[in-house]
């Protein structure tokens, strides 16, 4: 091999690697901007979900307060009535008992 050939053949091989380099750096950012794209749909995908549970442990939340609100009403309701005839027994008894207490002078 002469040493034409042997330049040209340097030549052409750096041209190669040139090339290569080339086409790694492309596939490397071809990878990365493709990674970025899948990870920031993981993150949408994550933060979806995220945002269901919440709303799904908030709705749940709300139907158990709102359920613990009417069972409340209705114990006070009856404590209530409870205590109104209490009331109404000790007034008629009291009533009862001033009416004995006049009518015998």
């Amino acid at each position: 091999m002469s040493g034409i050939d042997a330049v040209k053949r340097i030549v052409e091989t750096e041209a190669q690697a040139r090339n290569i380099v080339e086409e790694a750096k492309d596939m490397s950012q071809d990878i990365l901007t493709r990674a970025s794209k899948d990870a920031e749909i993981a993150k949408q995908e994550v933060l979806a979900k995220a945002r269901k549970e919440r709303e799904d442990l908030l709705s749940r939340a709300r139907m158990e307060a709102e359920a613990e609100a009417a069972k409340s009403d209705t114990d006070t309701d009856q404590l209530l009535a409870t205590y109104q005839k209490a009331f109404q027994n000790r007034k008629d008894a009291a009533v009862e008992r001033a009416l004995e207490l006049v009518l015998r002078g």
